[in-house]
């Protein structure tokens, strides 16, 4: 071989020779692979678009029963631009649009044939035009909306997205073809797809996860380069938005404890501050009936018609007592006496006083309380009016007997105490107010609503917390937390008696 005068050697000839051969094989491959490759494009698109379609059908017919023809409009919005997506419409059979009738081209699908077969049909169709010189292809899906009749959705979307893609696609591949023609790039390939291309696409997978709200993400690291060092800073980074995240729930719940509480002090404050003013305008009129009541009945004998109704007045009399002296508790300003207070002997002092009505009521008590419990820091007297109310509640909730179960362990600084009964349970819809102030799910006349109140006040004065489980028919369970005593006396949450 000789090219204009200038010698060429046969090795460089069967270079050339290999070459051209290459290319032809190589050039008949790639454009089989472009033809495949663009054919693969418009299927592929021609899949999301009826996925997208089947999508909006469904969300189509469940907004227009509700006749929210405002959710259809703003959902095309958002579909519009989404794979090309140019223009998203609802027809009537008529060819009327009922949604996305202000868009460009719009009155193009009334008009055509498929239009009219896909509404006759039932069918599917699609049809192309051209459109400001770019090229749209429409899909037609007929459906049928209630109280609307026969309706066709259409989803216009361009070829250009498609044919850049492919564009895109013939430019790699023909670069790639090119590459494999000479050793060093196929090496520079496959060691930049070894080397780059997985660790950045394990980077991606793992920005992904995130941007999902998988925090517990990691990224293996297996190299020591750049890439690796950049893995490493990712995981460092996932781990400070997960601190960030749980640090945040956490305020967040502890906002909302506090607002609760809040509220929960304003309506005692409330309460304390009536019941300060209706002891003293009820309790003298009082006073004066129970008084003239008294002396009256003496007088009459056990047969006489007035006795009996005398003798009502002097008990109805003694029972509003009885709640004006729980309302006079609320508004009494009395922190508690803190002092190191044994659990296990303030509740054996309470069984002792209630002896008579647990065995009465066929109420049987199981107590947990080891005896070498640290002591609390606590009021007895008022740590025995805890117990006392939470346990006339379970003999409440048990007229026809049952058990309640108290168990007490020691947790860091704090005691946990656990009373459950076997009860009839509190409804869900009442827990929330279980423990406001006059607030009781007893029949009317079998109680005040006072109790369970005046037990969370007092938790809430030794600084510690209570919280109730309950199920209709199961029992309830109340679980209270109170300090362990130190040297130092532990600060009430609040002064005032709830």
């Amino acid at each position: 071989m000789k090219l204009e005068g200038v010698s060429v050697k046969i090795g460089t000839r069967l270079v050339v020779s290999l070459t051209i051969a290459v290319a032809i094989v190589t050039g008949l491959y790639l454009y089989q692979q472009l033809s495949a490759e663009r054919q693969a494009l418009l299927e592929q698109r021609e899949r999301e678009i009826r996925v997208m379609a089947r999508t909006l059908e469904v969300a189509v017919r469940n907004a227009v029963r509700r006749d929210q023809w405002e959710d259809v409009q703003e959902l095309f919005e958002e579909a519009k631009g989404y794979a090309g997506v140019a223009r998203v419409t609802l027809f009537h059979a008529d060819g009327t649009p009922l949604v996305g009738g202000d868009q460009e081209g719009v009155e193009i699908t009334p008009g055509r044939e498929e239009f009219r077969e896909a509404i006759k049909r039932k069918q599917s169709m699609s049809f192309s035009h051209t459109l400001n010189g770019e090229q749209v292809l429409h899909y037609l899906r007929p459906i049928r909306l209630i109280n609307r009749g026969p309706a066709l959705l259409e989803i216009a979307y361009r070829t250009s997205q498609i044919e850049s893609a492919y564009l895109r696609r013939r430019d790699e591949i023909i670069l790639a073809g090119v590459a494999i023609m000479a050793a060093i790039a196929m090496a520079f390939w496959y060691l930049t797809k070894r080397n780059i291309s997985k660790p950045i696409h394990a980077l991606i997978e793992g920005a992904a996860a995130i941007g999902a709200g998988e925090l517990d993400r990691q990224i293996p690291i297996a190299r020591r380069d750049e890439l690796g060092r950049l893995a490493a800073e990712f995981n460092r980074m996932t781990e400070r938005l997960k601190q960030a995240r749980e640090q945040i729930l956490e305020e967040t719940i502890k906002k909302v404890e506090l607002e609760r509480q809040l509220q929960h002090s304003e309506k005692l404050a409330a309460v304390g501050r009536l019941a300060a003013g209706l002891a003293h305008e009820i309790g003298t009129p009082l006073n004066i009936i129970s008084g003239r009541a008294e002396y009256l009945l003496p007088a009459l004998s056990e047969s006489h018609p007035s006795a009996q109704s005398l003798r009502i007045i002097v008990e109805q009399i003694a029972r509003i007592r009885r709640i004006i002296e729980q309302l006079l508790g609320y508004a009494r300003v009395t922190p508690p006496h803190i002092a190191p207070t044994s659990l296990s002997e303030v509740f054996s002092n309470v069984l002792s006083l209630l002896d008579h009505e647990l065995t009465q009521r066929s109420i049987r008590v199981t107590s947990r309380i080891p005896d070498t419990l640290p002591k609390l820091a606590a009021d007895p007297y008022l740590l025995e009016q805890v117990f006392v109310n939470l346990l006339l509640n379970a003999l409440d909730a048990m007229p026809e007997g049952g058990q309640v179960r108290v168990a007490a362990e020691a947790k860091r600084d704090w005691i946990e105490v656990s009373v459950a009964d076997t009860g009839c349970g509190i409804p869900p819809e009442s827990l929330p107010r279980i423990f406001d102030p006059f607030f009781t799910t007893k029949k009317v006349g079998e109680g005040t609503g006072l109790g369970l109140s005046v037990v969370y006040g007092i938790v809430k004065d030794h600084g510690g917390t209570i919280e109730v489980k309950s199920e209709p028919d199961e029992g309830t369970t109340f679980l209270i937390t109170f300090p362990v005593h130190r040297s130092q006396p532990v600060q009430p949450a609040s002064v005032a008696r709830r």
